[in-house]
């Protein structure tokens, strides 16, 4: 068993306070209490605390985010079970039900803030996108889908289910996110 280092330390504890409070809202001093590291520690693998949130959306972030998004595309797959299976796999993730997706979190706070950080969080927003789309076009294929644009389709359903991840905890629940889903699905059939 590898020892975990103090710089995954940083980057999971700052995965965390960056999801739970925002990039403004996650200070240096409260990652580096909850990791267990000196402030020395940290500069020697991150030069500031946006170099550290870079490295976390490059190494944390973008592969949670795959992987609770993720969902194994074959061409005999029916489109709509596709989707449907991936909104209830979304609903059975505690955090994103709570939370909300942190990709969508921190693209929103740092939209007007940041160029680079923004720039990392769209190119995911795209790659899902473009996923989410071929999902999208199989149905179409299938004749499940109605015939509209699939790239503009999949951004929708995107930012629909993230809206629908946004509420606030005491509103949110899975019972809630698959309601609201089930709109969705419903909206696209042929």
């Amino acid at each position: 068993m590898s020892k975990i280092t103090s710089r995954d330390k940083l980057l999971d504890t700052t995965f965390n306070e960056v999801y739970k409070y925002g990039y403004s809202g996650a200070s240096t001093a409260n990652i580096l209490k909850i990791a267990g590291v000196p402030k020395g520690s940290m500069y020697h693998h991150f030069p500031s605390k946006k170099e550290m949130v870079v490295a976390m959306i490059q190494e944390r972030l973008i592969p949670k985010v795959r992987e609770a998004f993720f969902i194994e595309i074959h061409e005999e797959s029916r489109a709509l079970d596709i989707i449907h299976y991936l909104f209830k796999k979304i609903s059975k993730n505690k955090m994103l039900v709570t939370y909300g997706c942190p990709l969508h979190k921190l693209m929103f706070e740092m939209g007007s803030l940041d160029e680079e950080i923004t720039e990392l969080c769209h190119e995911e927003f795209l790659y899902m996108r473009d996923n989410f789309a071929k999902i999208i076009d199989i149905g179409k294929k299938q004749g499940m889908i109605k015939e509209l644009d699939s790239k503009l389709l999949s951004q929708h359903m995107i930012t629909a289910s993230w809206g629908a991840l946004s509420l606030s905890p005491k509103y949110s629940s899975k019972e809630q996110f698959l309601q609201d889903t089930q709109h969705i699905l419903d909206y696209i059939k042929a």
